[in-house]
């Protein structure tokens, strides 16, 4: 029997957040929650995913905050991050930092699914 891969999301919107969680349950990934980019990089810190889903903007830490400092800190530089926001000005931006996948906000399910099975 295959290990669950780990997803993190990393999103402010609880029902953004929640919804998403939900989708991927259904895909059997193992799926934690952060509120922000503090909180995110703690759970990155304390239990590795396999892949990073984030917002940018949160309070406290963005998500292009969060982004490069894990792109510079060598035991999390390998974690592939999806950036999923409506902003889509901060595409070049998120790609450059590291980013693998910028997911613009409304996502399909095909488009999310597509995206995080890419990145594992």
């Amino acid at each position: 029997m295959c290990e669950k891969k780990h997803v993190l999301i990393i999103e402010d919107d609880e029902a953004i957040r929640f919804g998403t969680r939900l989708r991927l349950e259904t895909r059997d990934y193992a799926v934690t929650t952060a509120v922000d980019g503090c909180d995110g990089l703690e759970q990155i810190r304390a239990n590795q995913p396999d892949v990073i889903l984030m917002d940018i903007r949160m309070p406290n830490m963005d998500g292009l905050t969060a982004l490069a400092e894990l792109k510079a800190d060598a035991t999390t530089c390998q974690i592939p991050v999806i950036i999923a926001s409506a902003s889509l000005g901060d595409k070049t931006t998120a790609l450059d930092i590291g980013a693998k996948y910028f997911l613009c906000k409304p996502y399909s399910n095909d488009a999310l699914f597509a995206v995080v099975e890419s990145s594992l």
